[in-house]
């Protein structure tokens, strides 16, 4: 299944955000996969730190972003 990506800023810097089902077998997926297909794509990785965020609403809406840092 391709990755669902969308482009955004956090703190004025620019990331790749994937949303991910918020389960534990969705969450280590995305992962072990996110990287390697964002290079695949026309996606430059930057050195930043990538992390997880989870939304308010996780119960009524189980999605939980991965925050990839590009340039």
């Amino acid at each position: 299944m391709p990755l669902k990506v969308s482009e955004g800023e956090f703190f004025g810097r620019k990331y790749a955000i994937h949303e991910v089902k918020c389960t534990t077998e969705d969450i280590q997926k995305a992962w072990n996969n996110t990287f390697s297909e964002l290079s695949n794509r026309v996606y430059q990785i930057d050195g930043r730190p990538a992390f997880e965020r989870y939304s308010e609403e996780i119960i009524s809406n189980p999605i939980c972003k991965i925050y990839v840092p590009i340039k």
